[in-house]
């Protein structure tokens, strides 16, 4: 199994984009985050055409998660009651077998601002979800855009980082309560040094290679051992120019994939 997890930065504005990306890759589940579109407004064909059943959990103008799996889904849940505060931020199906939850977490903006506490909330919040409705002894996936930088090697400069979101000891102790519970970083031991999934638009931060890994796999102990691959797909943060000679502008993540046997 092939899955495939991206923060698109708009749906809308990345269509064609994710539309090469799933000719290209062809992944079996795929998860996208900031949809930023009602779910009446999610291009279905996009998907449907290609062989993907649809879990949507839109919003206007932010947030939204989906997942597109070429298997039928079952037990779909989605939102965060009690964490979320309405935000459509989580969308979880299991397929084939699988538990995966796809998950859009706050950023946090400042530590002084009231969007930080909104995500340690959120966080708390899902570990306890998380522990009500998953088996550490399962098939169990956590993805997305988790927006926390887990270590010193996960931010290019940590030093100057310190104590900001999303490299913040509040965050690393939730991340670190996930990781209690029985998820364990898939992506980590198979990563070059810094790689990472994020960089900002400004200041030609993914020219210089200025980012965070920020993006994620966390697995349960029996998905661990099935992992024969995971990847960054670096190249799809850049620009590309169509044969008609328009150019389509890139997200600030790149797609992050895991292959499990």
């Amino acid at each position: 199994m092939k899955i495939v997890s991206w923060n698109v930065n708009s749906l809308n504005a990345r269509q064609e984009l994710v539309t090469l990306f799933l000719d290209a890759e062809q992944p079996d589940v795929f998860c996208i985050q900031e949809l930023k579109l009602p779910d009446e407004r999610v291009p279905r064909d996009l998907f449907e055409e290609r062989g993907y059943h649809l879990a949507v959990h839109g919003q206007p103008r932010w947030n939204g998660v989906l997942i597109a799996s070429k298997s039928p889904m079952t037990d779909v849940k989605m939102g965060l009651p009690g964490g979320d505060e309405g935000q459509s931020r989580l969308v979880a199906a299991t397929i084939d077998g699988v538990r995966i939850v796809n998950l859009y977490c706050p950023q946090g903006q400042a530590a002084d601002s009231p969007k930080f506490p909104y995500k340690l909330k959120f966080f708390d919040t899902l570990i306890d979800w998380i522990a009500d409705d998953g088996d550490p002894a399962d098939p169990y996936i956590v993805t997305g855009d988790i927006n926390i930088a887990p270590e010193p090697r996960d931010i290019y400069a940590p030093d100057r980082f310190a104590g900001v979101p999303s490299f913040h000891p509040e965050e690393h102790a939730r991340w670190g309560r996930l990781i209690d519970w029985g998820l364990q970083d898939a992506m980590r031991d198979h990563l070059d040094p810094k790689t990472y999934t994020f960089w900002d638009y400004r200041g030609m931060a993914f020219r210089f290679n200025n980012g965070m890994r920020i993006d994620h796999f966390l697995v349960t102990s029996s998905i661990m051992s099935r992992v024969s691959e995971t990847k960054v797909h670096r190249p799809w943060r850049k620009k590309r120019t169509l044969k008609d000679g328009r150019k389509l502008t890139a997200s600030d993540h790149a797609p992050i994939e895991l292959t499990i046997t």
